[in-house]
Parts: C-alpha cells; sequence; structure tokens
C-alpha cells in the first residue's frame, strides 16, 4: 500500500506542472485559457508539459493497480474508485499524446479555424480525452466520498480524520469547478473566466490525490496492564 500511495502522490505532483508555466516564459492568460494550452504545439516548454502530463497518467493507472493489490478491495465504491483512476490515467496520456497545434484562447486564427474545423484532429480529440479525464476523476472523487460516508473498512483509501475532511473539501472543490469549467466552455463567455475555473477543477483534484495518498502515522501499540498484585 505504501507504493501505491508514494505512486500517486507522485502523479499528483508531475499533474501541477503546469503551475510553472508562467515562469518558463509563457503569455498565456491564466484568466481565460486552456491549462492544455501550455503544451500546445509552439508554446514554451511545450515539450516538458507533455511529459510531465504522460508521467501523470501513468503514475495515476500504476498507483491504482498497487493499490488494487494491497487492498483486495469488496467495496464497490473502492472499484469505482480504481475504475475513476485508471480512467483519469490514461485519457491523461492522451491529453498529452494529443496536444493542441496551437492556442485557441490566445489566437484569434487558431480560435476561427478550429470552428471551422480547420485544424488537425488532435483538436477535437484531445476535448474528448480532456473530458474523459474529467469524468474519471469525478467518479474516482464521489466514488472516495461514498466509500466514506459508508464507513469503509477494508484498509482502502483510508486517512486519519484531519486529512479527511481537507480532502472532502478539495474534492468538493473539484466537482464545482468542473461544473463551472462546463458551462464556460458551453457559453462560451469570457466573462466566466475558463482559466480561473479550470485551474481550480486541477488543483482541488491534485490536492485530494495528495491527501488521500498520504501515509497513516502508526501508533504504537499499548503498554500492557500492569501485573494484577499477588
Amino acid at each position: 500500500m505504501q507504493r501505491a500511495r508514494l505512486v500517486i502522490i507522485a502523479g499528483a505532483i508531475f499533474y501541477s506542472a503546469w503551475i510553472f508555466a508562467p515562469t518558463l516564459g509563457s503569455t498565456l492568460n491564466g484568466l481565460r485559457s486552456y491549462v492544455s494550452e501550455v503544451a500546445a504545439t509552439g508554446q514554451p516548454y511545450a515539450q516538458f508539459f507533455r511529459a510531465t502530463d504522460l508521467l501523470a497518467g501513468t503514475c495515476f493507472i500504476v498507483g491504482a493497480a498497487l493499490w488494487w493489490k494491497a487492498a483486495r478491495p469488496e467495496s464497490r465504491f473502492a472499484w469505482a474508485w480504481m475504475g475513476g483512476m485508471i480512467v483519469l490515467g490514461a485519457a491523461t496520456m492522451c491529453d498529452a499524446l494529443l496536444p493542441l497545434s496551437c492556442t485557441p484562447t490566445a489566437d484569434a486564427t487558431c480560435a476561427y479555424r478550429e470552428a471551422n474545423g480547420q485544424v488537425p484532429f488532435t483538436h477535437l480529440a484531445h476535448a474528448y480525452s480532456s473530458g474523459l479525464a474529467g469524468t474519471g476523476g469525478a467518479v474516482a472523487v464521489l466514488a472516495w466520498g461514498a466509500w466514506l460516508l459508508r464507513g469503509g473498512h477494508d484498509g482502502a483509501l483510508r486517512t486519519v480524520r484531519p486529512v479527511t475532511v481537507v480532502a472532502f473539501f478539495a474534492g468538493l472543490t473539484y466537482l464545482i469547478a468542473s461544473v463551472w469549467t462546463l458551462a464556460a466552455m458551453a457559453i462560451t463567455d469570457p466573462d466566466l473566466y475558463l482559466g480561473v475555473a479550470q485551474r481550480l477543477q486541477i488543483a482541488g483534484l491534485t490536492v485530494w490525490l495528495v491527501l488521500i495518498a498520504l501515509p497513516i502515522p502508526v501508533r504504537p501499540p499499548p503498554d500492557p496492564p500492569p501485573p494484577a498484585p499477588s
């Protein structure tokens, strides 16, 4: 179980590499741009961000597999968590392998070409893979919450209570930000701040992943009772 936790934490770290984009020369508007645009063709260090996404997705899949091997869960919610993690991982890897060819939120020509179907198929494929990643993350968060409320006891996904509370709110933040992101994408209104919504979405998921994967401190066994007086 320890290996599974460490691999998932590593995946969360790789998944948050986008926060370094401004310091690496990106001029994308963080309020309105897609996070995926930092890995678009022509962007500074695009290959780096694709590599970190690829590593993140790999870690999510491997971490879920290691967890299954160690826990052998019985709860259907624990199984759903694992399925969500695998979908999240596989879709994140597809995001990395199917990058955007340009930045539609920063380049009017790119936006026009995208709206008229004049961009490579990777744009549509990337949209689907990103949607699948979001769905996988939502399934994992909801399944974890349901497992927790049902009093999960099979040794999987367990954290200490203060961490569990913070993880719950991080997961809730992810779900709310996911709805916000979908609304901003559907309405295409710049005042809905798509960039803020998506960054909050990914940050919420990243924090949740780290918190549920934190190792549980092992308490020493209690001292044996003193011998009864003779």
